[in-house]
């Protein structure tokens, strides 16, 4: 078992480093073209959007949300796909809940190889306009800001302690 805890409001750079690492990876290979990281989202409103929200637990405890506004979501989606889905379906949402999904996987594969060891939930999908999940007071958080000839993303990371989520350790 890795030590790594989340303390205060910095996020661990264990798990910046390795959710930067797949968001380059993943989305490389879905778009075909590297990411640009654009710095911190912190204040960044993306308007007309859907986000993919997944959890995890084990080692250390936190939440991965991928936010895509309207012309990325169709436009990251198609190139997912292989063809259109429209913003309105429901379709929409299983793609975005299996693109957080799909980048879930590659980031637990990565975290294991550092000894970390986390299991992840299922994905929710929200959809709305400037929708901003409302998270406890205190947690670490990050917003990264990517873009991609589709259009801009949010990689949003929020922490907890151990204490914060009760379930099952991964592994034990």
């Amino acid at each position: 078992m890795a030590a790594i805890e989340i303390k205060g409001d910095q996020m661990p750079k264990v798990l910046t480093d390795s959710v930067s690492n797949s968001v380059t990876s993943i989305f490389q290979r879905i778009i075909g073209a590297e990411p640009v990281f654009e710095g911190n989202g912190e204040d960044r409103k993306l308007g007309d959007g859907v986000i993919g929200i997944i959890s995890f637990v084990g080692d250390i405890s936190w939440l991965l949300m991928l936010v895509l506004p309207r012309k990325s979501a169709t436009g990251i989606s198609s190139k997912f796909c292989g063809f259109d889905v429209e913003y309105e379906s429901e379709d929409m949402g299983d793609v975005v809940g299996e693109l957080a999904n799909v980048l879930a996987g590659d980031l637990v594969s990565r975290l294991k190889d550092e000894s970390i060891n986390v299991a992840m939930s299922l994905p929710t999908v929200m959809r709305g306009h400037d929708v901003e999940p409302l998270l406890p007071r205190g947690l670490p958080q990050e917003k990264l800001l990517y873009s991609v000839p589709q259009g801009r993303f949010l990689v949003r990371l929020a922490g907890a302690s151990t204490s914060d989520f009760i379930g099952m350790t991964p592994g034990k």
